[in-house]
């Protein structure tokens, strides 16, 4: 049986809500079959207030192991440093977030903002926020580039807004059975299992995206990339190979453009959001799976050669299944 605690910086508990959602299976059998004991989360369990402060009290003196420590939401420095922007209990959450952190086997960052500080940290951050271990994509955040858990793994970043059920419970799942390595984790310490494919893969308009048929306003059924703000090209998760919700949905198939939420540079790195940044013409935002030059070059040839059909479907308001 491993222990599992559960604590909430700065967030929206948006992933808590992602993860509840969780199907196949859902989090109390797959908590079960992986022989996962939670401790304690704000939101779902009941103990409050002395409860809590003992159970973290002798957690910290050794009486009960902590194996996996889940931090979701990003982590307030301000004012000066100090954390006093967030007080819990009789000092500041960040202290307590360092001494549970140097006792834990396994630390996770779930979420966009435990992983790269997220929208807490974005535009001015007026509470100085933080990634665990980055602060968007510079290493270092909270805890420090070199530090490790007891396992000897960095923290183990699990970005999303919200991140998708399975990408936790998959991890806990590789955490259980010793499958996770430094060698799984990429260059931003998330699961290559996850973080391997760019959003675009699986997307249900890449016809109209190969011909360069694009949506003009949101609605239509043609790609969202050249106009519309999709940055699918250039975000990397699973969204539309896993899919969510029942496996049915992703927000490309709801009309949505990936806004790219698991990048250490989200939200700002992102923005605008419904229209795509353009020089000359040319998309910012260039795709990361083929070179630049051959998709300047490609796209005026795939232009020439689309299909009446699909030039016509591509600004027609039809369902996408």
């Amino acid at each position: 049986m491993m222990n599992v605690l559960w604590l909430k910086a700065l967030s929206c508990g948006g992933d808590t809500f992602s993860f509840l959602n969780a199907e196949q299976p859902d989090i109390i059998t797959g908590f079960k079959m992986l022989k996962l004991n939670l401790l304690w989360h704000p939101s779902l369990s009941a103990d409050m207030g002395d409860e809590i402060f003992g159970l973290f009290t002798e957690i910290l003196n050794g009486k009960i192991p902590l194996d996996i420590l889940i931090v979701e939401g990003s982590v307030p420095l301000g004012p000066k440093n100090s954390g006093k922007y967030f007080i819990w209990n009789d000092k500041p959450f960040k202290d307590w977030l360092e001494n549970l952190a140097k006792v834990c086997k396994y630390l996770i960052a779930l979420g966009t903002c435990a992983s790269f500080g997220g929208i807490p940290a974005a535009g001015s951050n007026p509470t100085e926020a933080t990634g665990l271990q980055f602060l968007r994509n510079q290493k270092g955040g909270f805890l420090g580039a070199k530090y490790t858990s007891k396992s000897g793994l960095p923290v183990i970043n699990i970005p999303g807004c919200p991140a998708h059920p399975d990408w936790l419970m998959e991890t806990l799942g590789m955490i259980t059975f010793g499958k996770l390595s430094l060698k799984d984790l990429d260059e931003y310490q998330r699961p290559k299992e996850f973080y391997n494919h760019l959003s675009h893969h699986g997307c249900p308009r890449n016809e109209y995206y190969e011909f360069k048929a694009s949506a003009l306003e949101f609605g239509q059924q043609g790609c969202l990339f050249e106009h519309l703000g999709c940055k699918g090209t250039v975000c990397f998760s699973d969204c539309n190979i896993r899919l969510w919700l029942g496996r049915t949905g992703s927000c490309v198939r709801g009309g949505f453009p990936c806004i790219a939420c698991t990048s250490p540079d989200f939200p700002d790195g992102s923005v605008p959001f419904f229209e795509t940044k353009k020089i000359a013409d040319i998309p910012v935002t260039l795709p990361k799976d083929v070179p630049k030059a051959w998709y300047i070059g490609i796209s005026t040839l795939a232009k020439a050669a689309t299909p009446e059909r699909v030039k016509k479907n591509a600004i027609s308001f039809k369902r996408i299944d």
